[in-house]
């Protein structure tokens, strides 16, 4: 059962509460869908979790959820101002818009209100921000500088370029990063965290990887678009996907069917399995079909 902090209220409602400090013109849209990335990385938090890989369609808001909000909830809510965080992406620009994203929440008027005297920022900047708990957060790409620093929580966010994902010598090499290079940037082996969240771009990118070469450790929490009875997925802190119907959405109130319509035509079907199905080769094939 899933271990619950009583009485500090849950990320999603931290997201929801924060919400206007970081999107002020843009209204915050409800979802079950994230519900559930909350709720795993939740379980992180309190240790029932220590390697997590979350698939998810794009616009599923996974960087604001995972290396923005996040943090933050953890560092102020949950007391945890001490924990050190190593962000990965395939581009490191995309890594260092998060962390702005995350200094200018812990740095709100709205923030420092609540938390002021947890903990103080000493250095603030887009590569790296340090506070006076001894905690940091480093934001860097695949294979750069983040390689020789170690951090309680990893957090891999889209290690492939959507336009590379074909390509068999960059795909590999960022496969075989994850695979020698990342496991010992933890600080402990036993309780630090890696999080990788993503899209699939193919059936060999590091999500397939975790899924096919035995990293037995890692739940997974697969969100594809629209539902996929045959492929429905459960996980060990209870949560189930709660649709009944094939092809039902997973977010309408965002994405709705014209909307999703729209997506299709415009990727094509091998496209829209991978990044949206999270099933790299689409029903009756790819692109070639059967």
């Amino acid at each position: 059962m899933r271990k619950r902090q009583q009485g500090r209220g849950g990320l999603l409602e931290f997201v929801r509460y924060f919400w206007d400090v970081l999107e002020p013109q843009t209204p915050f849209v409800e979802g079950w869908a994230l519900e559930a990335v909350c709720e795993h990385l939740e379980a992180v938090t309190s240790g029932e979790i220590t390697r997590l890989l979350i698939n998810v369609p794009p616009g599923f808001m996974k960087s604001l959820l995972t290396d923005v909000f996040w943090p933050a909830w953890e560092a102020g809510p949950m007391n945890m101002p001490h924990l050190r965080y190593v962000a990965f992406s395939y581009a490191a620009a995309l890594t260092e818009r998060d962390n702005g994203k995350y200094r200018d929440l812990i740095l709100s008027e709205k923030y420092r209100e609540l938390w002021s005297a947890s903990f103080r920022t000493r250095k603030v900047g887009e590569t790296k921000i340090t506070n006076d708990k001894t905690g940091s957060k480093l934001a860097t790409s695949v294979g750069g500088v983040g390689t020789g620093e170690r951090g309680d929580r990893i957090i891999v966010d889209d290690p492939h370029n959507v336009k590379d994902g074909e390509s068999e010598i960059i795909r590999s090499e960022t496969v075989r990063w994850f695979r020698e290079a990342l496991s010992n940037r933890l600080n402990n082996m036993e309780t630090s965290a890696i999080v990788v969240i993503m899209q699939r771009v193919h059936e060999s990118d590091v999500a397939g990887t975790i899924l096919s070469e035995g990293f037995a450790d890692y739940v997974h929490l697969m969100i594809p678009m629209e539902f996929d009875p045959g492929r429905r997925c459960s996980t060990i802190i209870g949560w189930e996907d709660p649709r009944t119907e094939d092809g039902e959405l997973a977010w309408p109130e965002r994405f709705p069917p014209a909307v999703v319509d729209g997506i299709k035509i415009a990727l094509g079907p091998y496209a829209y399995a991978g990044q949206y199905q999270q099933s790299p080769s689409p029903r009756g094939g790819g692109i070639f079909k059967r």
